[in-house]
């Protein structure tokens, strides 16, 4: 595996791929590290001159980057592309749709959902979400019975 992405190398990385000139052209890039987490790297790479132009690239490291003394598998970073490959399938609205897998480095490019607010963030900010149970119900109806044994074939 590659070393750890850095905010610089998570630029670096996104130039070399064909979606960055059709995303960003020649525009100056900015990464940011995302620090919510407790176990993979991730960085929102943007156009510095128009931040709202951003995706997200997020590397499984075969630790949990707040502990490294917790050892974990990077397969992680497969099966969560591939979860969000299906639900995707079922729920685009509802999905960050993935750019890009390495399954070499255990990287994956995905959109950026930036003008969301995480739900965690939103509850304790006491905000109320008139729809958010019937979103929640058909993400998970879809999902739950395309993926079933009650869908796919025997």
């Amino acid at each position: 595996m590659s070393e750890p992405l850095t905010s610089q190398t998570a630029i670096t990385y996104i130039r070399r791929l064909p979606l960055a000139q059709e995303i960003f052209g020649d525009a100056f890039l900015a990464a940011e590290p995302i620090t919510e987490g407790n176990v993979n790297l991730l960085f929102r790479v943007h156009d510095q001159a128009d931040p709202q132009r951003s995706l997200l690239i997020k590397q499984a490291l075969p630790y949990a980057w707040r502990y490294p003394d917790f050892k974990m598998p990077v397969d992680r970073a497969r099966i969560e592309v591939g979860i969000l490959r299906i639900e995707g399938r079922y729920c685009p609205d509802q999905v960050p749709q993935v750019y890009h897998y390495d399954d070499e480095n255990h990287i994956m490019v995905i959109e950026d959902l930036n003008r969301h607010l995480v739900m965690r963030e939103a509850l304790m900010q006491q905000r109320r979400y008139s729809q958010v149970a019937r979103h929640m119900g058909i993400f998970m109806a879809r999902t739950l019975f395309y993926t079933s044994d009650l869908h796919l074939a025997s």
